[in-house]
């Protein structure tokens, strides 16, 4: 149970790591008439999961190897080059930097709370998904739980999204979410083994929907 817990914990919504402010670009998508029908919105988050096993997963992969994992910065910078929408850019350092003080304070013994004096002295940006894979690390979770873990707040996160904007009701975004964990481990059994080198887009949609985030006219969510 004390590993269960502990995973179920770091799933959990109400932890207060901010991802209930961010929608990832599915705001943009459905103001841009891209989630008008529920094979659109079907499809929509199957992009979601694509676009982050090819782009996110090898980030998280690398964390668990020393020769990757021992020059973070390298990640850091290589990360901020993918990132092509300003507000996912800014997501993600508020979310590395949540991420990264709540599992200091969860986890002190796994040296986290160095880690953290480390990225403020020599101001790295902390990118969520890097600063994700090396708490996961540090506090001692497998490898294939870092990546599960990293999956579910995705798909987690986007049917809260898709739920608050009134795109589905509570109930069907359950019936949806439970239903594309088949998928998502297919998926990651695609990239399995691939360092950050090797991740790449794949998602041109998910990605303009995300850029028009700023401009869109009335928001309910950050990105």
């Amino acid at each position: 149970m004390d590993r269960l817990g502990q995973l179920l914990h770091l799933g959990d919504s109400a932890l207060p790591a901010g991802g209930y402010a961010f929608s990832n670009g599915l705001e943009g998508a459905y103001q841009l008439g891209l989630l008008n029908s529920s094979t659109a919105l079907e499809q929509y988050l199957r992009s979601a999961i694509e676009a982050a096993v090819f782009s996110e997963i090898p980030f998280v992969h690398s964390c668990y190897n020393s020769s990757s994992a021992d020059r973070p910065l390298a990640m850091l910078a290589f990360y901020d080059a993918m990132l092509t929408a300003p507000s996912v850019r800014r997501a993600s350092l508020v979310l590395g930097k949540n991420w990264l003080r709540l599992l200091a304070d969860l986890y002190p013994q796994a040296g986290l709370v160095e880690l953290r004096r480390r990225f403020a002295a020599e101001q790295w940006p902390a990118h969520y998904t890097v600063v994700f894979g090396l708490t996961l690390c540090a506090a001692g979770f497998a490898e294939d739980e870092a990546q599960q873990l990293y999956l579910f707040q995705i798909l987690r996160d986007q049917m809260s999204a898709a739920v608050r904007l009134g795109i589905v009701g509570p109930m069907e975004a359950a019936r949806r979410q439970a239903a594309l964990y088949p998928h998502a481990a297919r998926m990651l059994a695609e990239v399995a083994g691939w360092s950050y080198l090797q991740a790449q887009r794949c998602a041109p949609q998910i990605e303009i929907a995300q850029g028009v985030h700023d401009y869109l006219y009335s928001r309910l969510f950050q990105s």
